[in-house]
């Protein structure tokens, strides 16, 4: 029996080859011969005195052992990819890469996107959109804006953005309904119009109201396509100030009623506590600070 763990060195060309399913292809993608690519099977078979591929059929397979090292081997492999992956970015072309929600990307980031040259000018910053929760320990993202309380105790989290909500709709639908900014509104009024939420819960309309079960609903998929629906006249959604205060200068959205209430949500900055990016993060941070305070116009 061994006691050591086999060579590393042996696993890229077994990881190939039980990726690949033939030891030919595999040695193409290796830049050997294929005999080569057996021998080292072979050497590795008989150092865990176990077969990993069954060659009974015409068709290469993994034994179940063949594939319980595939999965190891795989893992290796990949973590050593990603690990240049972000070797290069550190060091050799600097990037940065960051999560941000859509309608954030679409308002705030693309439209000043060159200016955070002035604050971190040899760090490209990359942009990924999506409304899932990025997992810092296995996606390729080194911060992210999000949308909440704060309350992410494993992050480093800094505050962009303190959130008001309203409620807005298109200028027609509150033409055709006759609702102004005066108009005071109470669950049952609520409940008469057609109400478009971010999910189908309701969750963001039941923070407000618990027991809100209106009649209609729109259900998006994301707070831009939500705002979007708005403002096509779809019904009333619940509008976040001041991001939307663009929208409504423009007169894409009226506010509805005279209230405004306190969400004790924002928008903010996490990352990784240990992050290896620090700096460039604080200069995110300086460059988004900015961006949130000076870039929405008052209503």
């Amino acid at each position: 029996m061994q006691h050591k763990a086999p060579p590393i060195q042996w696993l890229p060309v077994f990881e190939a080859a039980a990726r690949l399913l033939s030891f030919k292809k595999a040695a193409e993608e290796l830049c050997v011969s294929p005999p080569a690519v057996s021998q080292q099977i072979k050497i590795f078979e008989d150092y865990l005195q176990e077969p990993l591929f069954d060659r009974s059929e015409r068709r290469l397979k993994l034994t179940p052992v063949g594939d319980y090292y595939y999965q190891i081997a795989k893992d290796i492999i990949q973590s050593h990819h990603k690990g240049y992956r972000n070797f290069e970015r550190t060091f050799k072309n600097p990037t940065l890469q960051i999560s941000v929600p859509l309608f954030i990307t679409q308002e705030l980031l693309i439209p000043h996107y060159l200016g955070f040259r002035q604050y971190s000018p040899d760090t490209e910053l990359r942009i990924n959109t999506g409304n899932h929760l990025v997992d810092f320990d296995s996606d390729d993202i080194n911060a992210a804006i999000r949308f909440g309380e704060g309350h992410w105790p494993e992050l480093e989290c800094r505050k962009l953005c303190p959130i008001d909500v309203v409620f807005v709709s298109s200028p027609a639908y509150s033409l055709q309904h006759q609702l102004t900014s005066k108009t005071e509104f109470t669950q049952s009024d609520l409940e008469s119009h057609i109400l478009i939420s971010t999910n189908e819960h309701f969750s963001d309309w039941k923070k407000l109201f618990p027991n809100l079960n209106p009649t209609e609903k729109v259900i998006c998929d994301s707070y831009f396509s939500a705002v979007k629906s708005a403002e096509e006249g779809l019904g009333i959604t619940i509008g976040m100030l001041p991001v939307i205060n663009n929208w409504v200068v423009n007169q894409r959205l009226t506010i509805l009623g005279s209230a405004v209430r306190d969400s004790h949500y924002g928008y903010w900055l996490v990352a990784p506590k240990d992050s290896r990016h620090k700096e460039k993060i604080d200069a995110l941070y300086e460059w988004l600070s900015s961006l949130f305070a000076t870039s929405f116009p008052e209503v």
